[in-house]
């Protein structure tokens, strides 16, 4: 995540300390759990992880990449504990109930249920509860059906706690259960995100850098450039994981104009 952000600097050559925003899907982060939804001071010396969202738990490991209704149902335990199992919502309705019965025996004791704190994720999440998407096709696919449900004459966004740098989106998801219209519940998470951003960003007075997969997402980044116009993203490089190369290289030269 520090290398998508690296990667950024070295295309726009930027020399000094940015504030970065690092959203994708999965990859190893420093306490050995799969980060992706990561703010961080930077430079080509280090970084310094500010916030992050709060970490859930992938039930089934990799499996949980392919199946937004896995990240959804963990999401749901984390919420209403052993009471989930009794809702009854379009990511409930996926799994049988010997099924519910062995996920929540998995969340309970952390079995291949790695630590996640993936916006990649949690838009898989989103598109679950919402009967979107329980099963993807290809990797992104919940991404691009949320992204066809956002309406832009919706106001407003959903209420999150921030506190010492992490990011607790569950009120979000209670908020988002209680809604009727899935444009509007999908409209205010983006919007949601948006708040997410600002409200970490705004004690630091540097520039705003940003990548990672979930910024291919059209709706997300004219959201982002609207509310920061200043904003920088590659241009030359992706921002999913292919713009990771360049990052790496500038870390390791630690010069960027030599990359």
């Amino acid at each position: 995540h520090y290398a998508h952000i690296l990667g950024v600097m070295a295309e726009k050559q930027i020399k000094d300390k940015v504030f970065g925003v690092a959203f994708d899907g999965t990859g190893y982060g420093d306490d050995g759990n799969l980060w992706g939804g990561e703010f961080m001071v930077c430079d080509y010396e280090g970084y310094e992880r500010v916030a992050h969202l709060n970490y859930f738990k992938l039930l089934g490991g990799a499996k949980a990449i392919k199946e937004p209704r896995r990240v959804a149902l963990s999401i749901l335990f984390d919420l209403y504990g052993k009471e989930a199992l009794t809702l009854i919502n379009p990511t409930t309705k996926a799994f049988s109930e010997v099924e519910l019965r062995t996920y929540f025996t998995a969340w309970q004791k952390g079995l291949n249920a790695p630590l996640s704190s993936s916006v990649g994720r949690l838009f898989d999440a989103v598109a679950s509860l919402l009967g979107v998407c329980q099963v993807m096709s290809f990797e992104g696919e919940s991404g691009m059906l949320l992204e066809e449900l956002y309406d832009s004459s919706v106001e407003g966004h959903y209420s999150f706690e921030y506190k010492e740098g992490k990011i607790n989106f569950l009120p979000m998801i209670e908020a988002l259960l209680a809604e009727d219209n899935s444009s509007v519940a999908v409209s205010k998470f983006f919007h949601t995100l948006i708040e997410v951003i600002a409200v970490v960003y705004a004690p630091y007075d540097l520039p705003l850098v940003l990548s990672g997969g979930v910024f291919q997402n059209s709706v997300l980044l004219a959201l982002v450039f609207e509310k920061f116009p200043e904003a920088i993203i590659s241009n030359a490089i992706p921002p999913n994981d292919g713009g990771i190369a360049l990052g790496q290289v500038a870390s390791n030269l630690n010069v960027t104009t030599r990359v």
